[in-house]
């Protein structure tokens, strides 16, 4: 089974917690014998390579790691995410990966389910598939919603999951169409509101436990279980993330994350330390995003140890 993933120094301290959670809960069969991590990276070295192996090695099981290098020159002129381009280099994992399919994971997830039975999945023609997060009428992404109709049974796809069906990907070149609509349109959400666009009506929808957004009020039912009893695939969209600074006090779901990090071979991070994950709030959005993970914070603990029983969304 080959799992992808894309990713800076910035986010490595979520790269060990998704990594070693999901080797932890999948189950090996027949037809599943070894998991292949490919990490694509401009910046990372043998030497983060070689940590992230020390991460998982004591779960015994079988599995490879590769860093593969991107050339970044496809993507010049795109404007950056957090300072990086990183998280564009899943539009050209399926141009450069030698595998039929493959599971693209974002660094900011926790895996607490069997991710095997996706390797099960017919796909037919549709080259990915993905988790909708919302109907188009209520994306918050409104520059694809608009372009595409605004339907409100037409679903938009969150892309921190992403189910690749490698023949078809190529076959129907998204990798280039993708490049040429963030090129045309700038869009707000970048390679996520460009995967929509281009695939539209040609996503197969996974089962929403696949890609449980912590930071949807509706799903806090589910991450008030300890790891372990959640059956979910966690994704802390959103800033800060568990590992940005100060994420120890002002995170909503630091306790969850922090349980896997200290199985990891970084466990003593701190995110106050002097690494490239520690960031401080300087811009407009990254400061709504502190104040509302402060908000969410006080929320969520009240609601998961019963002091609240009304909270508005959940």
């Amino acid at each position: 089974m080959n799992i992808v993933f894309c990713a800076d120094r910035v986010v490595l301290p979520g790269l060990h917690v998704a990594a070693y959670s999901l080797l932890e809960n999948i189950s090996f069969s027949q037809e599943i014998k070894q998991i292949s991590f490919s990490i694509f990276s401009d910046v990372l070295d043998e030497s983060d390579a070689n940590l992230l192996r020390q991460t998982l090695a004591p779960l015994k099981k079988d599995f490879t790691l590769t860093l593969r290098r991107i050339d970044v020159s496809q993507l010049a002129g795109f404007p950056p995410l957090n300072s990086s381009l990183a998280a564009y280099y899943r539009i050209l994992a399926a141009q450069l990966i030698d595998a039929d399919r493959f599971l693209y994971l974002d660094a900011d997830i926790l895996c607490d389910l069997d991710v095997s039975e996706l390797y099960r999945i017919d796909m037919g023609t549709r080259p990915a598939g993905m988790v909708s997060e919302a109907p188009l009428s209520g994306a918050v992404d409104r520059f694809v919603a608009e372009q595409l109709g605004n339907s409100s049974a037409e679903p938009y796809f969150n892309s921190g999951v992403i189910l690749a069906n490698v023949v078809e990907w190529r076959r129907q070149r998204v990798s280039e169409k993708a490049i040429e609509y963030i090129t045309r349109h700038r869009p707000p959400y970048h390679d996520q509101s460009a995967l929509n666009a281009v695939l539209y009506k040609n996503i197969m929808p996974l089962e929403e436990q696949f890609n449980c957004i912590a930071n949807m009020r509706k799903n806090w039912r589910f991450l008030t279980q300890p790891y372990g009893k959640i059956g979910r695939l966690v994704h802390f969209v959103d800033y800060p993330k568990p590992w940005d600074w100060l994420g120890e006090f002002i995170h909503p779901q630091y306790r969850l994350w922090r349980a896997v990090l200290n199985k990891t071979a970084i466990k003593n991070f701190r995110s106050w330390q002097a690494t490239p994950s520690r960031k401080f709030p300087s811009s407009l959005k990254a400061r709504t995003g502190y104040r509302k993970a402060f908000k969410d914070s006080w929320l969520f603990g009240g609601y998961s140890r019963g002091w609240l029983k009304q909270v508005k969304g959940v």
